[in-house]
């Protein structure tokens, strides 16, 4: 078993990468539009970000478990976050924006040895736990990162933006280097072990839920939240605060899911998650002042806070250890999808009808696919005896 050090330096070290990656992303959407003054191109460079972890994800769960060597992944995922930061703060055009975007969702696979390394640290019974606690640490250093982006962008530019985040990827490298991190013993894994898991209900309902919630996370938080409060009057410190005060909802919601995930049922957590997530995203669609964006805002990141980390956490809960990686790279590229979806398809629905429209629909199609799945995975649940999913997990 590691010890509390270990563990401590690998959550200041994902907390670091998080940064990283989202120091710009408040105002990654008005600075892509700036540059092309299309919502299509915008949807297009943001959709990148997903789209390159539904490709990685699998692959470098595979690898992960094939190897064992985690920190050599984590590391290379890392440099990646600093390539991507710095391509796209010199890039003033689109082949360069969406490149540089595809390289941060390059660097974005790296959450898949993160989760799978640092699961390791506890016992199996504690996957949720640990996912909950890991994802803490990353939400802290999200919040942080989107809530100063006006501050820097007024202080020294998009490019100091940019270059602050290759700067928190390279300490993030230099943590995780001096970090000791055992090494797995290498373990056969087969097109066929993979395509079992794929069959596995535990693990794709999970993961596909996960899908239809980042589809609207994707398209309204993180893709044309930011524009409609830009159209409401706001700046980009107040781009910036709106989604810090998203993402600290989040964190809210993740550390009080560390505290309730083991006493509560699972089914309701993420039932009663989702339908808020909708609502808020239904309310916004309505809403014509910051005030209202920002308190939609805060909703939808609480709900996420309790929805995201426990259905990571229940896709591998009954996994092998020894196929866990590759189980964490099949939920993660399943819902990396829903990452690349969002953005792609709102910034053309957009486009044809209105954001307030598209973020209507989004509503829609987030409540009605989400409590459909979970209704499903609630009767496999049942038929293998589970019928709650009840704590502890």
């Amino acid at each position: 078993m590691y010890s509390k050090s270990v563990r401590y330096r690998f959550l200041a070290a994902t907390f670091l990468y998080w940064i990283s990656l989202y120091l710009y992303v408040p105002t990654l959407p008005t600075y892509v539009y700036d540059r092309t003054l299309s919502l299509t191109v915008v949807g297009v460079v943001l959709s990148m970000y997903g789209l390159w972890q539904a490709f990685v994800r699998i692959p470098v769960g595979v690898a992960v478990d094939t190897s064992g060597r985690g920190k050599l992944f984590i590391v290379a995922g890392f440099l990646f976050s600093v390539a991507g930061a710095l391509v796209l703060g010199a890039g003033g055009r689109v082949p360069a924006l969406v490149a540089g975007r595809a390289l941060t969702g390059i660097a974005a696979g790296t959450w898949v040895p993160l989760i799978a390394v640092f699961s390791g640290m506890f016992p199996p019974s504690q996957a949720v736990f640990a996912t909950s606690l890991l994802t803490v640490s990353g939400s802290i250093g999200r919040m942080l990162a989107t809530g100063t982006n006006g501050f820097f962008n007024n202080l020294g530019g998009y490019s100091l933006t940019f270059s602050l985040a290759a700067a928190s990827a390279v300490a993030a490298i230099a943590l995780v280097a001096t970090t000791p991190l055992r090494r797995n013993e290498s373990r056969s894994v087969t097109f066929a072990s993979v395509a079992a898991l794929f069959r596995r209900a535990d693990i794709m309902l999970p993961s596909m839920i996960s899908l239809v919630g980042q589809t609207g996370n994707w398209a309204v938080t993180f893709g044309f939240l930011p524009i409609l409060a830009a159209q409401l009057g706001g700046d980009d410190v107040v781009k910036g605060l709106l989604v810090g005060l998203n993402l600290a909802a989040l964190t809210a919601g993740n550390m009080l899911n560390t505290i309730i995930v083991r006493r509560v049922r699972h089914i309701p957590l993420i039932t009663i998650s989702i339908a808020a997530f909708a609502a808020a995203i239904g309310f916004i669609a309505l809403s014509d002042s910051l005030s209202g964006l920002f308190a939609a805002a805060a909703v939808m990141g609480l709900a996420n806070g309790f929805s995201y980390p426990t259905l990571m956490g229940l896709s591998i809960r009954r996994v092998d250890q020894s196929h866990r990686s590759s189980a964490m790279g099949i939920h993660q590229s399943i819902y990396a999808v829903g990452m690349f979806a969002g953005p792609w398809l709102g910034g053309l629905l957009a486009d044809a009808v209105g954001i307030r429209t598209m973020f209507g629909v989004s509503a829609a199609f987030i409540m009605i696919g989400s409590l459909g799945l979970i209704a499903l995975y609630a009767a496999s649940l049942r038929r293998t005896g589970d019928p709650t999913s009840a704590a502890p997990g």
